[in-house]
């Protein structure tokens, strides 16, 4: 779709020609479904990796996750094998910088326009879906006086947190 008249993310306040519309509608209609779904992957892998570190970081991660976990029975597996490689590596990444981000917030650096915490959280989920709320989970007991919390689980990767 590269070579197509008009594209919408390059009109930086320009409004295309009504036939510019419809040709750029004409050739998404008969791109290939795999095309597309390799675009917008693309996108969203690329801003998440500019806002490693951050919430909506996180957030458009789980969402290219969502996009490959529902095509993955009728898109072709090279391009699903390719979006899963690309989201281990970048969900590793968001770890350490998420370690990096708090380490800069307790020095009093803010990230601006981030979301907050727990702002992609699996309520929303449930009332997009029509669903109720769900409870959260379970707080884990309190390590013993002399135990120490496992450092590793605190980084682990849990998709929509």
């Amino acid at each position: 779709m590269s070579d197509v008249p008009f594209d919408p993310s390059q009109a930086a306040g320009q409004e295309p020609s009504e036939e510019e519309v419809r040709a750029y509608l004409g050739q998404l209609r008969a791109a290939p479904v795999e095309q597309v779904v390799a675009e917008v992957a693309s996108a969203l892998l690329n801003a998440a990796q500019v806002k490693l570190g951050r919430q909506d970081g996180r957030l458009l991660l789980d969402m290219v996750a969502v996009l490959a976990d529902q095509g993955r029975a009728r898109l072709p597996k090279e391009l699903t094998d390719q979006v899963d490689q690309a989201l281990t590596q970048l969900r590793m990444a968001q770890v350490e910088a998420e370690r990096e981000v708090a380490q800069a917030g307790a020095q009093g650096h803010v990230e601006e326009g981030d979301l907050p915490a727990g702002a992609a959280g699996a309520d929303t989920d449930a009332q997009a879906s029509g669903g109720a709320p769900q409870q959260p989970a379970p707080q884990q007991p309190s390590p013993q006086p002399g135990q120490q919390q496992s450092s590793a689980a605190s980084r682990l990767w849990v998709p929509g947190r």
